[in-house]
Parts: C-alpha cells; sequence; structure tokens
C-alpha cells in the first residue's frame, strides 16, 4: 500500500471513530447537563487545566520524536518508555503536593480532592503512551480507531451512571480516569504483542537527539496549554466557577469540530509529512491538501452553531444555559481561525523545529494573558473575554500563518483564497438558512434545526459537487 493510500486509509477509519466517539460525547455532554449545575463544569474547567497542563511534562516531549524519526532502536524504546514511567509518578506526585495551594488560591476546599484523585491519571496513561505514539508511527488507524470508541463508550457509561446516582462533579472525573485506564490497557496490550518488549535498561547517552527535540516540544505543548486555558484560569479567579461553566460549556460546542474532525486529518498527516519532510514540493501538495480539507469540514460546522447557538444550546443542554448560547454565537468564529491555523503545528513538528513552535507559543501566551487580565480588570464578563479573544485570532494570529509559509516554503496564497471563499459560502448559506426559519415561524427548538439542517445542507452539498469535485478528485490519484 503506497504512503497516500495509508493516508486515506487512516483518514477513513480515524473519521469513522471521530464520528461515534463525537456522537456519545455530545450524548454525554447533553444528560450531564440536565444533572450538573455549571459550577460542577466549572470546577472540572479548572481540573482540566492542570492535569492538562502537566502533562506537557508527561515524557519530557519526546514522544513525538518517536514519529519524527525514521529509524529508532529497541534499546532507545526501552529507555524512552521507563521515561515516560518515572516523569508520569514524578508528576502525579507533583500534583498531590500542590493540590492544597490551588485548592487555596481559588477559595474552593472541592478542588484539593478532586486533583488527588485525577493525579493517578498520569501514571495510568504513561502505562500505555508510547505504544499509541508507536500505532500511530505506523499508520495503524483502524487499531486505534477501535480502541478509541471502545474508551469513549465505557466512558460515557460510567459518567451517566454516576451523575444519576447523584455523584455531581465526581462523575466527570470518574469519566476520565475509565478513558485513559481502558485506553492505556488495551494499548500495552498491542504494543507488547506487536511492537517491543521493554528491557529493564536505561542508557542516557542513546537519549540526546531525543532531549533537544523533546524540550522545545515539552516547552511548546506546556506554554500552549497555558495560552489555550489561560481564559478559564483567569475567570475563575477574577468572575468565578459559576462563569466558567457557562464559558466552557460554550467551548464544548465550539471545540468539538475543532478536536474531533482536525485530529482526524492531523492525526494522519504528522507522520505523512514525516516522511516527506526531504521533499518539498510533496509537503506542499500534503499540506494544502490537509487544510482545503479541513475548511470544508469544519467551517460549515461553526458558521451553523454561530447563527443558531440559542436552538442548539437549549436542545442539547435544556434550560438556563442561555449565557452559553450567546459565547458560542462569538467563539464560534474564534473556531473558523483556529481551524486554519492548527495543521501548522504538526508540519512544524514534522520539520523537526519544535523550537519554532515553542517561541510562537510563548509569544502567543503572553499575549493573550496580558490582554485578557487586563480586559477582565475592567469588565469582568465572560463575553468580553470572547471578543477580545476574536479580535486577536484576526489580527496577532496572522504572524503565525507568516511563520508557516517560510518555515516550510508553504506556498499560503491559494491555502488562504480557499479559505476565505469556504468562509464567505458558508457564511451566507447559513444567513440564507436563518432567514428561512425565521419565515417559517417555527416553535420548537429542534424543528427549526431540522429546518436549518436541511436548507444548509441542499445549498452547501451542490457547491461541493460543482465548486470542490477537484479537490476531491484529488484523492483517487496516486
Amino acid at each position: 500500500m503506497s504512503l497516500k493510500s495509508s493516508a486515506i486509509s487512516g483518514v477513513k477509519w480515524t473519521t469513522t471513530s471521530m464520528v461515534i466517539v463525537t456522537i456519545l460525547q455530545l450524548l454525554q455532554l447533553s444528560i450531564l447537563a440536565r444533572y450538573l449545575d455549571p459550577t460542577d463544569f466549572g470546577l472540572m474547567a479548572i481540573l482540566m487545566v492542570v492535569i492538562g497542563f502537566s502533562q506537557a511534562f508527561m515524557d519530557m516531549g519526546v514522544s513525538n520524536a518517536i514519529i519524527h524519526r525514521q529509524k529508532i532502536s529497541n534499546s532507545q524504546l526501552s529507555s524512552l518508555y521507563w521515561l515516560n514511567i518515572i516523569s508520569g509518578t514524578l508528576l502525579a506526585l507533583l500534583v498531590i503536593v500542590l493540590a492544597p495551594l490551588i485548592a487555596s488560591f481559588y477559595e474552593e476546599a472541592r478542588l484539593n480532592n478532586l486533583l488527588i484523585i485525577l493525579s493517578s491519571v498520569f501514571i495510568i496513561v504513561s502505562l500505555g503512551n508510547q505504544y499509541r505514539i508507536l500505532c500511530q508511527k505506523e499508520l495503524l488507524f483502524n487499531l486505534m480507531a477501535k480502541i478509541e470508541v471502545v474508551t469513549a463508550s465505557l466512558s460515557f457509561i460510567v459518567a451517566v451512571y454516576f451523575a444519576y446516582s447523584g455523584w455531581g462533579v465526581y462523575a466527570l472525573v470518574f469519566s476520565m480516569l475509565t478513558q485513559a485506564l481502558t485506553s492505556s490497557i488495551l494499548f500495552l496490550y498491542v504494543g507488547l504483542k506487536n511492537h517491543h518488549v521493554p528491557t529493564f535498561s536505561y542508557k542516557h547517552s542513546e537519549m540526546k537527539g531525543f532531549y533537544s527535540f523533546g524540550l522545545f516540544q515539552m516547552g511548546e505543548k506546556s506554554v500552549n496549554y497555558i495560552s489555550a486555558n489561560i481564559d478559564k484560569l483567569l475567570i475563575g479567579k477574577m468572575v468565578g466557577f459559576q462563569a466558567v461553566g457557562f464559558y466552557n460549556m460554550a467551548w464544548q460546542l465550539i471545540i468539538f469540530p475543532l478536536a474531533k474532525i482536525n485530529p482526524v486529518v492531523n492525526k494522519v498527516a504528522f507522520p505523512v509529512y514525516a516522511k516527506v519532510q526531504n521533499d518539498p514540493k510533496a509537503l506542499n501538495r500534503y499540506y494544502s491538501l490537509s487544510v482545503k480539507i479541513l475548511s470544508l469540514l469544519t467551517v460549515p460546522i461553526l458558521a451553523f452553531l454561530s447563527f443558531f447557538a440559542n436552538d442548539v444550546v437549549l436542545i442539547v443542554f435544556g434550560k438556563g444555559w442561555e449565557q452559553t448560547a450567546l459565547l458560542v454565537t462569538v467563539l464560534a468564529f474564534v473556531g473558523i481561525g483556529k481551524a486554519l491555523g492548527n495543521p501548522g503545528g504538526a508540519l512544524i513538528l514534522a520539520l523537526g523545529r519544535a523550537d519554532v513552535g515553542f517561541w510562537w507559543n510563548v509569544f502567543w501566551a503572553s499575549t493573550v494573558s496580558v490582554t485578557l487580565f487586563i480586559v477582565l480588570s475592567y469588565f469582568q464578563t465572560v463575553e468580553a473575554v470572547a471578543f477580545t479573544l476574536l479580535a486577536l485570532s484576526v489580527t496577532v494570529g496572522v504572524i503565525w500563518h507568516v511563520l508557516i509559509a517560510k518555515i516550510g516554503r508553504i506556498s499560503y496564497l491559494g491555502i488562504f483564497l480557499h479559505f476565505s471563499k469556504v468562509v464567505v459560502v458558508t457564511i451566507t448559506i447559513a444567513w440564507f438558512a436563518k432567514q428561512s426559519v425565521h419565515f417559517a415561524q417555527l416553535e420548537a427548538p429542534i424543528l427549526r434545526i431540522l429546518l436549518a439542517g436541511v436548507v444548509c445542507f441542499m445549498l452547501y452539498a451542490p457547491y461541493l459537487f460543482l465548486v470542490e469535485k477537484p479537490l476531491f478528485k484529488s484523492f483517487k490519484k496516486d
């Protein structure tokens, strides 16, 4: 099977798992929104920021170096495996030590016990993380898709059961632990059977090249996580946990297209970029194709969410989440900006330039942190945060694309023109659907959404067939 055929197969398998997992997670979010209150989701948002930030230090940032390096010995893999275990254990202990301080900072005693429980996720993930990376490197996306579906299903069952039983925020915590444990066990089983059994050895001399790559990767991940979540941290401290809950639920809707569709392409694109990193023409072709496909998939969904935020939030979360609907209207356009910029990260890593990603994220995190702190000092509303992020993504975000074009030697004009065309077309279609719904004067939210969806599909499908047909035909060429 050729590299392109493997990539297409990977996209198909990853798409299948993405659809199933997304349905389960949306259903889970919808059910839990009716049993938990905004404060519970606000608490979980802060917990996830702490845990997510710590995970950036999980393996000293060297996991992606396994994909970047086309040749790697079993001895090196063994050393990296035990590094993963050790760093995971140390991180668990660190979170336990810091838990009382974090709880004190936010003046919320419940954070202490919740963080201590969640700290075990680092040890759990470290057991199977390397084998997940190896599966991705070898383009075994059919296997990865099956594991993702199994873990999402078990996580869904646990979350709903404990939420229904009145466990509150612990339903979210237990769900996360279930997902991590199931995934780690399955990848560990597959890895020991098909890849390698780590020997009880660690050779520091073989790790020097990995550390240079990993340190920048670790720094990039940690700083990137801060910049992506500093809004929640500041809202939690300066406005309150209920506000974080409304804001985080808005991001949950916006992030679904980005977190589910983008990885379908990027998970496959990263190892593909790495394999053609020395062929500028092929790299340009694959990168352009991936960005264009992402824009066709994510932009229509985000435009629809922005125009029909009130009805979507009412259907998914129920009553009492009106503030979330207002935030979705604005944050959807922030998501559109992220959809264009997201693939650049995979390209940078594939070229071995983790240093560029690190320094960019330092700059972006600093800009976002200072700007949001000033804005919240004056306004202290989550709506102000949404509009500020939109302004920053339109202005400062342009610099990122300039870097990608220069370092990757990417011809960006065609990409930008295509992306702009898709944005204009989808916004126009969403506006027309909005007018159609208004003209129909339907009272039930589900009927309004169904009508809007039908109108959007009837207008967008011909556009894809008539205008974007050459792009899809390129998949058939080997």
